[in-house]
């Protein structure tokens, strides 16, 4: 491993990046997961009936499919987001690992 592989300050700015990158889509995905109810009650005030015609004729609507699809892509973008932002942490321990070991080596010699 040469010196140029161990750069805290580059696996330092990945980890950020990586994060940030997290934290936005997890935002966003629980923005959506937040709002389904508001949805479905917006959704309902448009249908005349019992309650529960309304929320079935606003469950089968297209625009509240839509959210859900929405709603699931956005989930899983996230989740997408934080297996980078985990793998990055893993690559930063092994990489100091792997310094350590290399200057307890160096000691021996």
């Amino acid at each position: 491993m040469s010196d140029r592989d161990f750069d805290p300050e580059a696996i330092y700015q990945r980890l950020n990046a990586a994060g940030d990158d997290w934290v936005d889509k997890n935002a966003g995905a629980e923005i959506l997961e937040e709002t389904k109810k508001t949805v479905l009650a917006e959704i309902m005030a448009g249908f005349s009936g019992s309650t529960a015609e309304r929320e079935r004729c606003a469950l089968a609507d297209s625009a509240y499919r839509l959210h859900l699809v929405n709603m699931v892509k956005a989930r899983k973008e996230a989740n997408r987001a934080r297996v980078r932002y985990d793998s990055v942490r893993v690559l930063a321990e092994m990489r100091r690992t792997q310094e350590s070991t290399r200057r307890a080596e160096a000691s021996i010699r």
